[in-house]
């Protein structure tokens, strides 16, 4: 696990006047760093490196790895098949000199068939291969866990890749802001790829290698794309591999214990493995309040699963109060982004070095097998005909207690729309109307374009549209939102985060499966679950209603929201992107109660921070008021 930045052509120069760009990611790399400059006739590539070493620790294994006269390879991640891989290598005559992972990536990426090679690997990866002719191969892992980002010149020529913005922004090469992207972090709380939130940043798609050739490397040719899959084998089994593959490590792996069935059937897992490593809980001590927060709190469940399972547990206390943490989650994230759940792992992930490098966790799961509620809703419309659709308008017009408002809101919503506006709409924190008079010069349609992208596609193909919000959750949701932070959040404090449901033998069993063969109405990833309980999941786990993380986002607000938002709205991102009067409106209907916009005044607040910072040049009064902020909201129990 590690971060690395490839300067190419004139900009590769600023590497030689004593400019590191990878101070700026010396987080995702504590352990180590190396620099190499190559050349050619026509081309020029400057190559850091940042090194968390996790396999072979020794420095034979640190990047940028391999030789001028065979290529140079700089690469983030692991792969956890390269024990088998290594074999492949060996029965073809290839013999190696370490006894890590980057050199078996290495080897194979040199072989003859490396494309179809690379159909073999399982792991998360980003890597950039410099080849002795000056030619690039650069890609990511099939779901896009690992990040990396390429910048381009005005003429779209490459002229940079890196693990993490901040180096583009130290070599002056992210260009202008793009609204569009800022636009869609208050929309969604996250911004869909490719965007990032500047006009020449963007995203690699995951699940694909390309090619650039000297010297102006202006076009990608497609080198290898994840293909489809085939699931081979029980879940169950595919599970117990994956789990086996991500836990090995020359270093201390944790585990990430939620108490619920994801996190759980990971450490029934571990346990059969002989895992002696410790599992990480967070407490909130929060009392049961009368906010109706949607949440309930993990921490019973994690200390019973714990003593179920004889996992030795360690508590870390949350500090919930996530208003006070906006700025350090805009910092942290570095796209428009405002889900308050990468705070809580934020704190875990640095609770947790020093006492483990690496953290297993059961991220990916509800993309996956299907365990979101809108998936439900989803199913449940593709069923009813229009005119019941029309009923049901009528019957969810009525009031309904505050808990349900949002699912209630958000299902309206639906019944409003067709189906290939499900996938945004499943998503978004305003309507169509309220998005008009909240950004009247950032249209739907481009806000939505790549939604309605993903989604038209499965459509026009014959697919349902179950099938689109999904393929919709796993190309952008799941790499923009949940392995965005993921990334973030562990790298930030110097952890690999490793999420084995997502480890290619149980990703083939859901990519390979038909959507709707994965959930029942009323029950979420209901073939996920049945699964669980027989490799040994106990009832009290198997039945738990799902959770999130227990930020109290919307009592907060309430309480506190009437004297931050006048600092927050003089924020220009309401003079240049948003209107401030329906700003002014949204955040007065829930702190008056009228209506829940929790998380919406939420990414409102975490806009006006980024803009402030990225725009006007740095901190403004927004981020004052919430540094400045610290009164707790709820009472709290004693450690």
């Amino acid at each position: 696990m590690c971060g690395f930045v490839v300067l190419l052509g004139k900009h590769a120069t600023l590497g030689r006047r004593g400019v590191d760009p990878c101070a700026a990611i010396a987080h995702r790399g504590p352990d180590a760093s190396g620099h190499l400059d190559l050349s050619g006739p026509d081309w020029h590539a400057a190559l850091h490196f940042r090194r968390l070493a996790v396999i072979d620790p020794d420095a034979r294994s640190n990047q940028p790895f391999g030789s001028a006269e065979r290529g140079v390879l700089l690469y983030n991640g692991e792969i956890y098949n390269a024990p088998e891989l290594l074999d492949l290598l060996r029965g073809r005559g290839v013999r190696t000199r370490t006894t890590g992972d980057t050199e078996v990536l290495y080897e194979l990426l040199l072989q003859p068939d490396a494309p179809r090679l690379l159909d073999r690997v399982d792991g998360m990866f980003a890597f950039v291969l410099v080849l002795p002719d000056g030619r690039l191969w650069y890609g990511r892992d099939r779901l896009g866990i690992k990040p990396l980002y390429t910048a381009t010149d005005a003429a779209g020529r490459l002229v940079a890749l890196t693990s993490e913005l901040e180096p583009l922004r130290v070599c002056g090469l992210l260009g202008g802001v793009d609204p569009v992207a800022v636009a869609q972090g208050a929309m969604f709380l996250w911004t869909p790829p490719p965007r990032t939130g500047w006009q020449r940043a963007q995203a690699v798609p995951a699940g694909t290698v390309l090619v650039r050739r000297p010297p102006y490397a202006d076009v990608a040719a497609p080198l290898w794309q994840a293909g489809p899959v085939l699931p081979t084998g029980e879940l169950r089994d595919a599970v117990r591999t994956s789990v086996a593959r991500q836990v090995r490590a020359d270093v201390t792996v944790g585990l990430l214990l939620s108490g619920g069935l994801d996190s759980t059937w990971l450490g029934v897992e571990l346990v059969k493995a002989g895992f002696a490593g410790p599992a990480f809980a967070a407490r909130t001590g929060m009392r049961p309040t009368a906010s109706a927060e949607p949440f309930e709190d993990d921490a019973p469940y994690a200390e019973r699963v714990a003593r179920h399972l004889g996992l030795q547990l360690k508590w870390v206390d949350l500090d919930v109060d996530v208003l006070r943490r906006i700025p350090e989650l805009v910092s942290t994230m570095e796209l428009p982004f405002g889900d308050p759940a990468a705070i809580a792992l934020m704190q875990l992930s640095q609770a947790a070095r020093g006492q483990a490098t690496v953290l297993l966790s059961g991220l990916g799961v509800e993309e996956l097998f299907l365990g979101y509620e809108r998936y439900q809703a989803v199913l449940l419309l593709q069923r009813l005909p229009v005119g019941a659709r029309i009923a049901l308008r009528a019957a969810i017009a009525v009031p309904r207690p505050r808990r349900y408002r949002e699912r209630a809101d958000k299902f309206d919503r639906l019944l409003r729309l067709g189906a290939r506006d499900w996938a945004w709409a499943t998503q978004a924190y305003y309507s169509a109307q309220e998005w008009h008079a909240l950004a009247p010069g950032i249209g739907l349609d481009a806000v939505t374009e790549r939604h309605r992208e993903v989604a038209g596609a499965v459509l026009d193909r014959g697919g349902s549209p179950l099938a689109a919000v999904v393929e919709c959750d796993r190309r952008l949701f799941l790499p923009g939102l949940n392995l965005l932070y993921g990334d973030r959040a562990s790298m930030r404090a110097g952890v690999e985060l490793r999420v084995p449901f997502l480890g290619e033998p149980v990703a083939a069993t859901a990519l390979g499966a038909v959507a709707e063969r994965q959930l029942k109405l009323g029950n979420g990833k209901a073939r996920f679950r049945a699964a669980a309980v027989t490799a040994g999941v106990p009832d009290f786990v198997a039945q738990r209603p799902k959770t999130g993380f227990g930020a109290p986002v919307r009592s907060l607000l309430r309480e506190h929201g009437g004297r931050l938002w006048p600092e927050v709205r003089r924020s220009a991102v309401f003079d240049d992107l948003f209107d401030r009067a329906t700003a002014d409106r949204f955040v007065e209907e829930h702190i008056q109660g009228r209506q829940d916009r929790g998380l919406a005044v939420f990414g409102l607040f975490c806009a006006a921070v980024w803009w402030d910072r990225n725009v006007t040049g740095g901190p403004g009064r927004a981020e004052d008021a919430l540094v400045g902020y610290r009164e707790p909201v709820l009472s709290r129990t004693s450690s």
